[in-house]
This record gives C-alpha cells, sequence and structure tokens, in this order.
C-alpha cells in the first residue's frame, strides 16, 4: 500500500480531512490564467434562505488510499506570496470580505492577516454539537493535472453529496485577557479523524493551539504512522448580525511519515509517480520530497432559532481552497507552484450542519 496524502481541512472548529493525490504531474502554464475568479457552484448563490439539505452520507475512508509525499520540511518553509503583499493592515478591511470571498469564488490569496488570538464564536456556539459535512462541490481552477491526475480528480469528484459526520465542541476561553466562545480543537480532532481514519487514528496530539496544532495519526490500514503539523498563518472573523457569523483561517500543512523504516518505499513511490513530471521540466525529481500548501478555510455560520428563539441547530456554507508554495529542493514542485500562479489548485464546497447535542 503506499504513502497517504492528507489536505487538512482547517476549519475554526477543528479539522476536517479529505484527501487528495499529491502528483507530480503539471499543467503547461499557457493555459493558466491568475487572479481571477471561477463562478461558483448553483448551490451556494442563493444565501436568502439558510437551510441546508440533509443527504446520504457514505464514508470517506475509500478515499484515503492516495500517496503522500514525505516531509522534510523544515528547511523548506518560504514566506507566502499572499502575505508578502498585503501593503494595509487587514483589520481595515470591511465586513462582508468572507462572504464574498466565498460566494464569488475569488480565487486570489486572501488579504487578511493573523487578527487576534483565536476565532470567538457567539455565545449560542458553546456546547457540543452533532455535525454533519456534506461535499457540494469540487472544483480544479488551475486544471486537472495540478489538482492531481484524472483518477485523483474522478475520487474527489465521487464525494460529491457525501458527508461526514462526527462531534464538535466549543467552550469558554480560558484566556484572562480575552473572554468569549472558542473552538476545543484537541477534541474536535481527535473526533474528525476518528470519523475519517478510524476509531483509533489518533495516536497523540502534542500541540493544540489557536495557531499550532500537532496530530500523530494512524490511519486505518495505513501501516505507518504520520505526523501532521497545522501552523495557523491568517484568521479573521466577522459578526454579520446576531444570527450571522462569518470567519476564515489559512493554515501551513506539513505532513510525513514519522517511521524511518518506510523511507525507501516512499522514495520508490514518489520516483514512480514523479516520471510525467521529471520529463516536462528535464529534471530527476528528488527522492524525498514535500509539496508545501497552504489552505484557506471559510466558513459563513447561521444560526437557526427555534420559536422561543434558542439555538439548536447551526447551517455553515464553507469553502476551502489549495493553494501551493514553492520548494527550493525540489523543481517538480517548484514549477508546480509556477504553473498555479497564485490560484488554488483545489478548491471544495461544503454544507456544514450542526445540531445541539449538549
Amino acid at each position: 500500500m503506499g504513502y497517504f496524502s492528507f489536505i487538512f481541512r482547517i476549519t475554526t472548529a477543528g479539522i476536517a480531512f479529505f484527501t487528495t493525490a499529491t502528483s507530480t504531474s503539471i499543467s503547461s502554464p499557457s493555459n493558466v490564467c491568475c487572479w481571477c475568479s471561477t463562478p461558483p457552484p448553483p448551490h451556494v448563490i442563493n444565501r436568502q434562505s439558510p437551510k441546508v439539505s440533509r443527504l446520504y452520507c457514505s464514508t470517506r475512508r475509500d478515499f484515503l488510499q492516495t500517496t503522500i509525499a514525505s516531509s522534510t520540511a523544515a528547511s523548506l518553509l518560504v514566506p507566502s506570496v499572499s502575505h508578502a503583499a498585503i501593503e494595509a493592515e487587514s483589520t481595515n478591511l470591511q465586513t462582508g470580505l468572507l462572504e464574498s470571498r466565498v460566494l464569488g469564488n475569488v480565487l486570489s490569496p486572501p488579504p487578511y492577516q493573523l487578527e487576534g488570538s483565536d476565532i470567538y464564536y457567539p455565545d449560542y456556539f458553546q456546547g457540543v454539537w452533532n455535525v454533519v459535512s456534506t461535499t457540494k462541490d469540487v472544483q480544479a481552477p488551475c486544471g486537472i493535472l495540478l489538482f492531481g491526475g484524472n483518477n485523483t480528480f474522478s475520487r474527489a469528484q465521487e464525494e460529491i453529496n457525501t458527508c461526514l459526520s462526527y462531534k464538535a465542541r466549543f467552550v469558554p476561553s480560558s484566556s484572562s485577557s480575552n473572554l468569549g466562545i472558542i473552538a476545543d480543537r484537541e477534541y474536535n480532532v481527535v473526533e474528525i479523524a476518528k470519523a475519517a481514519m478510524g476509531e483509533t487514528a489518533v495516536l497523540d496530539v502534542p500541540v493544540s493551539t489557536p495557531n499550532k496544532v500537532s496530530v500523530i495519526l494512524a490511519p486505518s490500514g495505513a501501516n505507518q504512522i504520520l505526523k501532521a503539523d497545522l501552523i495557523t498563518l491568517a484568521r479573521r472573523s466577522e459578526m454579520v448580525n446576531d444570527d450571522e457569523f462569518h470567519c476564515s483561517e489559512v493554515v501551513r500543512q506539513v505532513v510525513g511519515s514519522v517511521n524511518p523504516t518506510n523511507n525507501n518505499n516512499t522514495n520508490n513511490n514518489n520516483n514512480r509517480e514523479g516520471t510525467t513530471a521529471a520529463a516536462v521540466v528535464g529534471n530527476k525529481r528528488p527522492a524525498s520530497t514535500t509539496l508545501l500548501k497552504e489552505i484557506e478555510t471559510a466558513s459563513l455560520y447561521t444560526a437557526i432559532r427555534d420559536n422561543k428563539g434558542n439555538v439548536n441547530e447551526i447551517q455553515c456554507l464553507q469553502r476551502s481552497a489549495t493553494f501551493l508554495l514553492p520548494s527550493q529542493q525540489d523543481p517538480i514542485a517548484y514549477k508546480m507552484w509556477e504553473a498555479s500562479r497564485g490560484k488554488p489548485i483545489d478548491v471544495r464546497f461544503y454544507n456544514v450542519v450542526y445540531t445541539r447535542r449538549v
């Protein structure tokens, strides 16, 4: 069985997992335009009605049978172009920015920075919730090759109208300087990983802070142990009105095996998968490689009140956008980043329903 490739859709309520192959094929830069947007899928256009359809649920575990690039990440982390290009203070940006990015399916990098020490939710979020996240659309703005190839894109398309069920918890902040409701990140990480990768998938969560989460994983059937470091680079929240709350985070993902005995297998897999791309750029792919990614996850929450004004259901339209970063040691990864021209290679839309449990 090959390595696994996990892209972590970081929500401000925790981590929801979905997968895509780490392909080394690239599309021609001449076929890619940059700094533009594409129309959103039909289900995200009308925000007048907050109702979200509940669809038949099937497991996403089948989509975990893909490949992961081994991590040599520490020396490869480089500043993101999206953050270096920011000229104005992001706190001066107007309310409505996040909604426009989601509904307009904006493909440029996010303009906001790290606003605040955490995401602080409205009081009605406090408690434990049953969550159903339904995949509504999967897009490849830079083409199918940069997404991961035909097989990977086809598997991702098969996830549409399937859903993942898990629990989420929101708790009062323990910070004396910032009082409010925050996501219990460690609890949410464990619950989502159990739902996506098996009951015993999480071995440890050694770090769980608003700005960094580290997870040790043993996905069911993987025959390996993985470490995921997820570093928050930007966040923003907008209290639109009493019943609408929007928030977003941008996270840098670094994933790799913690079992050195698997290195030979990793190198062989990477070399086989890199044949096409190596031919394109005229270079042999390094034996050990890391594809750096930054994932923006924006969530538009709507509280549903009963006839007494209580909130026992929250509905959310969510968009994740995965951006590549350049690698200084891997010419193939660098060419892939060049070909993307600042656009996300993978965009996914979700309808998420929270039903109060406690």
